[in-house]
């Protein structure tokens, strides 16, 4: 799957459900920095492993955007009850000249982590290493409910990777990769049932060939080829006997590939391609395959860089018999950036399908239904963003941006876990309007919801050397029904976050955070009037409903020591106001998480 998701302006938005936050230790991994080139964060981030992992550790050596990848698995998997990740406008990664890490942490509830990487192959034409990675959490027991037994959550999350980059004189390079990763976890809040189990299983593959930049009378060219298998055990319906069936299966399959012809001075013209076909395990759902061609024209001259092309989708047996997903699409793919001195301009005009597959859908919810809900992919005909980035100068760096974003299909997720609690009865303060039906459409609504609304964003950023910095951004969407802007199934009308890092002597540095995600409301839909036995058979006339969620505010502490500049010693204290509020329905977070650990470079 090729999702074309941009990579700058704001900071990523989308609620991971079960709170996923910012290792400790990886924090410093990440940096936030303003680009120019017109792009913004994706909703939901991934670390690009090609070519820089796991140089993950040491000095900061550039900032550049960071490439959204759907094709492997997530390069790092956290139980700590952050809900909102950590990164920014645009992340730089920091890199380390040595060719192992090793990090180690435990704390409160038992949340751990380990990561391990190492370089075996480490020179200017190859690259080969591994890396491992272990998050865990499995002794705090949430109180919810009187009658019922409380529950423990326990969640672990394992990887492996294997990645390498070869550099074949005169002709171009190779970039390969192989991850495994398996999750096993409990559905913590049911109280109806006996807790049950799941766990993931959620394999890639890729290899990616990029020839050298041609001579401007040449024509370059890319091709990569990818694979990601992602599955569930099995699949829980609530009732009076627990009803247990095989879980839903997916493995995506992609080819794309890429050519790029020099035209003028300054010029060049292009034609992008990208092939999913989507194999899953269900016989009520078909098998589809997604193709879309960009073609492309830019021009870049002095501080001026243009891109205009079109994205043109295809979409084959895409969303259920009776109900498909339109053969065709278009979108823009327009991005214009102007650059003078510490200013710069953007434009971007994008869009296009996007296909809501089990993995992306278990991004936007770690505790999401594990079953085929519909295969209609998400379409977005424009997704406009225009912003100004001021700076750096005397240390300060500011910009502000203005979005507008039209889908269709979009998922109404989230709801798992009430699910399992509450079967077909609506969780309090969920009530449909007089007159409709009663029976919640928790995780069944096949059509998903049509959505269009803008987004505010402005952020402002200090730094004095080594010794202080500061940042502080914020985005305001308005949110109602189908008007609104979607950041994640909560919603959030306000987002904002301030974080700040003093080192009052060299080896010791101190940050404190806060983040806040506020007026919060998940969507979903009633039943017009339930027809005969089946609590999913509705009759067109589903009205869209929501329930407030509580605001998430979040203060956290953290301090590291190091010895050397390759040992090092740290302290996370997160949540220190000790609230349990829900993240999504009927998933309340952890209290104070405190946990320390070591960083190792070898």
């Amino acid at each position: 799957m090729n999702i074309k998701i941009n990579n700058n302006i704001r900071r990523a938005s989308l609620l991971l459900a079960a709170g996923a936050a910012f290792l400790p230790g990886m924090a410093q991994q990440l940096h936030e920095s303003i680009s120019v080139e017109g792009k913004y964060v994706p909703d939901v981030i991934r670390i690009d492993r090609i070519n820089t992992f796991p140089k993950a550790l040491g000095a900061t050596l550039e900032t550049r955007p960071l490439d959204y990848e759907t094709g492997g698995v997530t390069a790092a998997f956290s139980p700590f009850m952050l809900a909102m990740p950590a990164t920014g406008w645009q992340a730089s990664r920091q890199f380390s000249n040595r060719p192992g890490y090793l990090e180690f942490g435990v704390g409160s509830w038992l949340n751990s982590i380990l990561s391990a990487g190492y370089r075996f192959v480490d020179n200017s034409s190859t690259l080969f290493g591994v890396r491992l990675q272990h998050n865990s959490t499995s002794l705090w027991k949430p109180e919810m409910s009187e009658v019922t037994a409380d529950e423990k959550q326990y969640r672990y999350d394992e990887s492996v990777g294997l990645y390498g980059s070869h550099l074949f004189k005169g002709a171009g390079r190779l970039d390969a990769a192989i991850d495994y990763h398996v999750g096993s976890f409990n559905y913590y809040g049911v109280t109806s049932l006996p807790v049950p189990g799941q766990t993931i299983n959620d394999f890639s593959l890729r290899a990616d060939w990029r020839s050298l930049i041609a001579p401007s009378s040449s024509v370059d060219w890319h091709a990569g080829a990818r694979m990601r298998h992602f599955a569930y055990r099995q699949d829980i319906l609530p009732g009076a006997e627990r009803v247990v069936a095989t879980g839903a299966r997916e493995t995506d399959v992609n080819l794309n590939a890429g050519v790029r012809m020099p035209w003028e001075s300054g010029s060049s013209i292009g034609l992008d391609g990208n092939l999913d076909m989507l194999f899953l395990n269900s016989k009520s759902v078909d098998d589809y395959a997604m193709l879309t061609l960009t073609p492309w024209y830019r021009f870049t001259k002095g501080l001026l860089d243009i891109r205009v092309g079109a994205d043109i989708d295809l979409s084959f047996k895409a969303g259920p018999d009776g109900n498909r997903y339109s053969f065709f699409h278009i979108a823009p793919d327009i991005r214009m950036a102007l650059q003078t001195g510490q200013v710069g301009l953007y434009l971007n005009l994008e869009g296009g399908s996007k296909l809501n597959t089990l993995s992306y859908l278990h991004e936007l919810d770690y505790y999401a239904m594990p079953g085929f809900l519909s295969t209609r992919p998400s379409y977005t005909p424009l997704d406009a963003a225009f912003g100004i980035n001021l700076g750096p100068f005397a240390g300060f760096s500011m910009g502000v941006e203005a979005r507008y974003r039209a889908t269709r299909n979009l998922p109404l997720g989230g709801w798992y876990m009430a699910y399992l609690n509450n079967g077909i009865k609506p969780v309090d303060g969920l009530s449909p309007e007089p007159g409709r039906g009663d029976i919640p459409q928790y995780c069944t609504d096949a059509d998903g919801v049509n959505l269009h609304g803008a987004s505010f964003s402005a952020r402002l950023s200090y730094a004095y050397g080594r010794t202080f910095s500061i940042t502080a951004d914020g985005s305001y969407q308005p949110q109602d029904g189908k008007k609104g802007f979607f950041n994640g199934y909560d919603r959030a009308r306000i987002i904002a976050s301030v974080k700040a890092t003093v080192r009052p002597v060299e080896p010791l540095s101190i940050g404190v955070g806060y983040d806040y995600r506020g007026v919060r409301n998940i969507y979903t839909t009633f039943a017009g009037t339930l027809l005969g036995d089946d609590p999913f058979a509705t009759t067109p006339d589903a009205t869209l409903t929501r329930l407030r969620l509580p605001d998430l505010t979040l203060l956290n502490l953290s301090a590291g020591w190091d010895f050397t500049p390759d040992l090092s010693v740290w302290l996370q204290a997160d949540n220190l106001l000790n609230r349990h509020d829900e993240v999504l329905p009927m998933q309340p977070t952890q209290g104070v998480v405190i946990v320390a650990g070591l960083r190792w470079q070898f």
